[in-house]
């Protein structure tokens, strides 16, 4: 009877790679399995969160303050009880996955000033169903690709973050009396264009029989030289004023960094954006570009929320707040300038070039 043949001393060396290999690879999948175990319930518990702050919302017409989110719970104390959405807020899984560093990784909740909005940080080490790897933001619209962590720069998504202003031209943003300026802005993002969804409201207070010039102060009229006017349907500025007297298309103007008076080309594209059918580009206060109108003004699909703020006429009288809304563009025609505006009740948007003398709103729009 033959005797069994043993292992060789290459054969058990072979072996024991074989098997430290295949532990190896184990080892690899089950890290990989956990990595993305924590992405699915980083993905899982933004969902949650999301859904937790829209009853919020829904109950209270707001989002949680900062304050209210570090109590570690979303609830909502109404006249009649207390509802609470979610008994406790999730932390970030740990560790950190992919190259998400450790401030992407934590979840970090800012609100809006007003209320009306929110970000919140997270990060995905690898891809998550459609989500790529990398920092997240969750918005009130859904999850952005965008970094809004701690120590990250400040994060700026079309239709989600404010615009706060600090200066402009030399004048500083401020709330009292009786300067009375907006210095945060909310943006809508309309096909592709980033607009402020208010109209500008930063300068002094002059009244209408003042011509604003040229000078190192930045000057406002109120409707009506009522300053309650500009609180709720922003400044009205003659077109120098405006362009900070410039005469280049694209000029920043009144806008702050990174934003700037809006061309008659642009105002186009807008209208084009919204209206139903092709409207002619060079119309001058015809009627071919209706629907835009509709969609443009305040309560429209648009979200651009064009206020009726009237006007201020080169004679210093104010005209037909609650009727019309005319925005400046930063191009020229001729002497005048060209403009876009609206009417109560009417849903065409018109295309127009006015004295420069007269007082319109400004709209910024991203550069």
């Amino acid at each position: 009877m033959k005797s069994k043949k043993a292992f060789t001393l290459i054969e058990l060396l072979v072996v024991i790679a074989i098997i430290g290999i295949l532990a190896t690879i184990s080892v690899l999948a089950l890290n990989n399995a956990r990595a993305k175990s924590r992405d699915a319930k980083r993905v899982g518990n933004m969902k949650q969160v999301q859904t937790a702050l829209e009853l919020f919302f829904n109950d209270k017409q707001r989002y949680p303050t900062a304050e209210e989110w570090n109590t570690g719970k979303i609830y909502s104390t109404t006249t009649n009880s207390t509802s609470t959405y979610m008994q406790i807020i999730p932390v970030a899984p740990t560790p950190n996955d992919g190259n998400c560093t450790t401030d992407q990784n934590a979840i970090n909740y800012i609100p809006t000033s007003d209320g009306a909005s929110y970000s919140i940080s997270f990060c995905l080490g690898g891809t998550t169903g459609t989500l790529a790897p990398g920092p997240k933001c969750l918005t009130p619209s859904g999850i952005v690709d965008m970094d809004c962590s701690a120590g990250s720069p400040p994060a700026f998504a079309c239709g989600i973050s404010q615009v706060t202003i600090s200066s402009i031209a030399g004048h500083t943003c401020n709330t009292g009396a009786p300067d009375y300026d907006t210095c945060t802005y909310d943006t809508v993002d309309i096909n592709g264009q980033c607009w402020m969804k208010q109209n500008m409201n930063i300068g002094t207070y002059v009244t209408g029989a003042t011509t604003q010039t040229n000078d190192s102060n930045l000057q406002k009229y109120c409707y009506g030289d009522n300053t309650g006017n500009c609180l709720t349907d922003g400044g009205l500025y003659q077109w120098d004023e405006a362009m900070q007297y410039s005469v280049t298309e694209l000029a920043q103007g009144v806008c702050p960094d990174g934003w700037h008076i809006p061309t008659d080309a642009e105002q186009n594209t807008l209208d084009q954006s919204l209206n139903d059918t092709t409207c002619n580009a060079n119309r001058i206060g015809d009627w071919d570009c209706a629907n835009a109108g509709t969609k443009l003004q305040t309560g429209g699909t648009s979200g651009f929320e064009g206020l009726l703020a009237g006007y201020r006429d080169p004679g210093g009288l104010f005209y037909l707040q609650g009727t019309y809304a005319l925005f400046w563009s930063s191009s020229i025609s001729g002497s005048d300038a060209w403009d876009r505006y609206l009417l109560t009740g009417l849903a065409t948007v018109f295309r127009n070039h006015s004295d420069r003398a007269h007082g319109f709103s400004v709209r910024c729009l991203q550069d």
